[in-house]
C-alpha cells in the first residue's frame, strides 16, 4: 500500500523486518503513533503528513523508531 513507503524506511532503518508474527504489534504501533484517523485498510491524510513529518524530523524519527522496537521486544 503507498502510504506505507516512508514507513518502510522506517522499519528498515530499526532493522524490522514484517512478519506475520509481529505484524499486529506493528501495526497498532503505527495507528497509535498516526492518531485514530489511521484507518486500516485505507490510506488518509494523516498518513502523509506523519510522513513528511518523519522525514524532516529526525528526533519524530527516531521516537517512531524507538516505539517499533519497544513493540518487538
Amino acid at each position: 500500500m503507498g502510504c506505507w513507503r516512508w514507513f518502510s524506511g522506517v522499519l528498515k532503518e530499526a532493522g524490522v523486518t514484517v512478519t506475520s508474527q509481529n505484524r499486529a504489534n506493528v501495526d497498532k504501533v503505527v495507528h497509535e503513533y498516526i492518531g485514530a484517523k489511521a484507518q486500516y485498510e485505507h490510506c488518509s491524510s494523516d498518513w502523509t503528513k506523519i510522513g513528511k513529518k518523519i522525514k524532516s524530523d529526525e528526533k519524530e524519527k527516531k521516537k517512531l523508531i524507538q516505539a517499533v522496537k519497544a513493540a518487538l521486544a
